[in-house]
């Protein structure tokens, strides 16, 4: 049940007009930047009078997201998504499917549930009767009950071998909605009577490249179906755009039949509700947000003023105040840039982070737990409409509140490392706060801020329809947190928006020629740039042992591999290739050109693993292909006995010739994704429909249709050989980086 009393309000901020046209240096104030340590989340109310006008055009449209409440909490979500592939697994087996939880002495046990207890005490063959003793007391079972036991051996043995077996197989794709007549494993559409139909995805495969020698009898799975991806993603109404006169109508048509079924109800009832949606197992309570909009036209950017407002529109309000709105620092479309934001030292704009999106939100729809971008802050306003509820939890618990979501769903975070940069996953702040996580809340109302800090996860709901604007920005304080971000998003492959390293050299830059006072500010980013140049040269000299540096030929400046090829120019914003990270100054140009690449990437697993063909055909005895070097291939026969794993070898080397066939029709295909929401092209399955994640990083198999690849030196130094014709572009030396910052600290009081 949820209690709003277990949590504390966040403090409400009332600056001067003074103050508050200094937004920066307010929030930077020692007394304020506490508050944004101490509680992660704080209200600001501009002084009285300040009430800039409306000004989105009339012509505004948006799409909006469907929100099913019950499928975002992610306990839920993960309950769900284990039982319906261990039922597919199940169904395989001529087995009858299981529901989500059974009962013990009047107690509810979920499936999911007992399967992480003993994944979490390291699995069912390495349990004592001790361990057994322990998951009977986590449950609330008598400790001798052996009747987990017996339910676990039963019902979620196999499916747990076979699961924690093949979660690290590469799974194939489909490339195209034209495709979706090919075989995933080998690309070929012929011998449609020897095709078999995954009965979840409709994806199909020939029987033979699964190893098949006939088409099973009964239902059948693919391997992606029965391990799971756990993709989870917004569905969007792509044809459908709503005004806001049209979205509102929408909103009060469904709030008047929400409070016709469920009685009136205030904000803490509403809360109350919200919750319970959340965290119940079956729901039917969807909603609509009109999230992250980011038009670009003139009028429709932003509702505060702004000198490009058209003028059909500036023609309803006095020009000399809506001067003062355009042209105010706590303006959202102003704020990234004001006095004392480092996003200054940024050469363009970015939507969604110095370029505000727009959010219109109807009763209960949701923003789920995340971070901002690189840990920046963020400002969000309310125009008009009903409360936003907010809750944050501060950066100084953040590492126990990623440790309590990944405890929450593992299997989850196994798939999905970078599931909570997704924003589609809720837990309850009634859970947060059992586990000894700060966490606070504000409600905002129409004319009130909500800044979040660095590295402060935020989550809420909305009470009613509201029109919300938000933006990001940083100041000094930010710069450790922005750091930390890109060795976090190293681990997780997560896209970087910005440079942060070009950043701080610009700083530097800055300082050099006397547009930078801050000492303090200088003397940490040279800090860091020091420590960059320190990891550059180190990254180099492990990189040396496989590149053999010391052959020139192998070291090309940045000037002459533009110019090799007659190559376009370079984005210099480009990211490696694999950990998404930017390339920086020097970086290596990995030769691809025999599409190896993913067969060398990708480590070969020690386990043993368990096919989905052994269900039906455990006879089968396939080829396996395995690299051992850049420049050589050795084939191996290796002959599986009962638990062999067919799939994940034929998937894997006839995927692989399947996608060198394509590149060579398409060597330049741009494989970067950063949209939040990848919206269908066309309803094919009911799989088909649903949004895709956000953020995906490069499937192997895409990223090895590339005749070049880019890759950082941490990435670069990780692999034993590199194919020859491979490239170190330099940019800027070391000894040139070195000089610079030497540069710097000589001017340094």
């Amino acid at each position: 049940m949820f209690d709003i009393s277990q949590l504390e309000e966040c403090p409400t901020l009332r600056p001067t007009q003074t103050e508050f046209r200094d937004p920066i240096g307010y929030l930077s104030r020692p007394d304020i930047k506490n508050l944004g340590y101490h509680y992660g989340i704080v209200k600001v109310v501009p002084p009285t009078g300040w009430t800039p006008q409306f000004s989105l055009s009339s012509d505004f449209r948006f799409h909006t997201r469907l929100q099913k409440l019950s499928d975002l909490g992610i306990r839920s979500r993960s309950r769900k998504f284990f039982t319906e592939n261990l039922n597919r697994f199940l169904t395989m087996r001529r087995r009858k499917p299981l529901e989500l939880s059974f009962s013990v002495n009047s107690k509810t046990i979920w499936y999911y549930d007992l399967f992480v207890q003993v994944d979490n005490l390291g699995g069912y063959a390495n349990l004592r009767w001790s361990d057994w003793q322990t998951i009977n007391h986590h449950f609330g079972v008598h400790k001798d009950s052996i009747y987990l036991q017996n339910e676990y051996f039963v019902s979620i043995k196999a499916y747990a071998e076979f699961l924690n077996s093949n979660l690290s197989s590469t799974l194939p794709e489909s490339d195209s909605e034209d495709e979706l007549e090919n075989c995933l494993l080998c690309g070929q559409n012929h011998s449609p009577d020897e095709t078999l139909l995954c009965e979840n995805c409709d994806n199909p495969y020939h029987i033979r490249c699964l190893g098949l020698e006939k088409v099973p009898s009964g239902t059948w799975y693919c391997k992606k179906c029965l391990v799971g991806t756990g993709e989870y993603g917004f569905e969007e109404e792509v044809d459908r755009k709503f005004s806001l006169g049209e979205f509102f109508e929408h909103s009060t048509n469904f709030q008047k039949q929400f409070f016709s079924e469920y009685g009136p109800m205030g904000l803490a009832e509403i809360e109350k509700k919200f919750w319970e949606f959340v965290e119940v197992q079956r729901s039917d309570i969807e909603v609509r947000y009109g999230a992250d909009i980011h038009n670009l036209k003139p009028g429709q950017i932003s509702g505060f003023p702004m000198k490009s407002t058209p003028p059909r529109i500036k023609a309803y309000f006095d020009e000399v105040e809506f001067d003062k709105y355009a042209g105010h620092p706590f303006n959202l479309t102003n704020l990234p840039y004001s006095k004392g934001s480092l996003l200054n030292y940024i050469k363009h704009s970015i939507s969604g982070m110095t370029v505000p999106w727009i959010y219109v939100g109807s009763l209960l729809s949701t923003f789920c737990w995340h971070v901002e971008d690189h840990y920046t802050l963020s400002a969000n306003y309310c125009h008009f409409g009903s409360t936003k509820k907010w809750y944050g939890i501060p950066a100084s618990d953040s590492s126990k509140f990623e440790a309590l979501m990944r405890s929450t769903a593992p299997d989850l975070f196994k798939r999905q490392p970078d599931l909570l940069h997704q924003l589609v996953s809720l837990l309850s702040p009634m859970q947060i706060v059992a586990n000894n996580i700060k966490c606070y809340y504000a409600n905002q109302n129409p004319n009130e801020f909500v800044i979040t800090y660095p590295k402060v996860y935020h989550a809420g709901f909305n009470s009613g329809f509201n029109v919300n604007e938000a933006v990001n920005f940083t100041m000094e304080m930010w710069l450790e947190y922005g750091e930390a971000s890109i060795s976090d998003y190293k681990l997780i492959k997560k896209e970087n928006v910005f440079n942060h390293f070009k950043l701080m050299e610009n700083v530097l830059l800055n300082f050099s020629v006397g547009k930078e006072s801050n000492i303090d500010l200088v003397r940490r980013c040279l800090s860091s740039y020091k420590q960059f140049i320190a990891r550059t040269k180190m990254s180099l000299k492990a990189l040396d042992k496989n590149f053999e540096l010391e052959d020139l030929s192998n070291v090309i400046s940045y000037e002459n591999y533009l110019e090799e090829d007659n190559k376009d120019e370079v984005d210099e914003e480009e990211l490696c290739d694999i950990c998404q990270t930017h390339i920086s100054h020097i970086f290596c140009v990995y030769n691809n050109r025999k599409h190896r690449f993913n067969e060398i990437a990708v480590e070969d697993s020690k386990t043993t693993k368990i096919s989905i063909n052994q269900l039906l055909t455990p006879e089968s005895s396939p080829l396996e292909v395995r690299i051992a070097k850049f420049d050589r291939i050795q084939d191996k026969e290796h002959n599986v006995l009962e638990s062999c794993d067919l799939l994940l070898d034929i998937t894997s080397s006839s995927r692989s010739n399947l996608t060198n066939i394509k590149s060579e029709m398409n060597p330049g295909r741009n494989l970067r994704k950063s949209n939040r929401i990848i919206k269908p092209k066309k309803e094919v399955h009911s799989m088909k429909s649903k949004m895709s994640i956000i953020n995906h990083s490069h499937s192997m198999n895409d990223l090895n249709s590339k005749i070049e690849i880019h890759l950082c030196l941490d990435c670069a130094k990780k692999f034993a050989d590199v194919p020859t014709k491979s490239q170190l572009v330099v940019n800027i030396t070391t000894e040139e980086m070195e000089r610079f910052a030497s540069s710097i600290e000589v001017l340094l009081p």
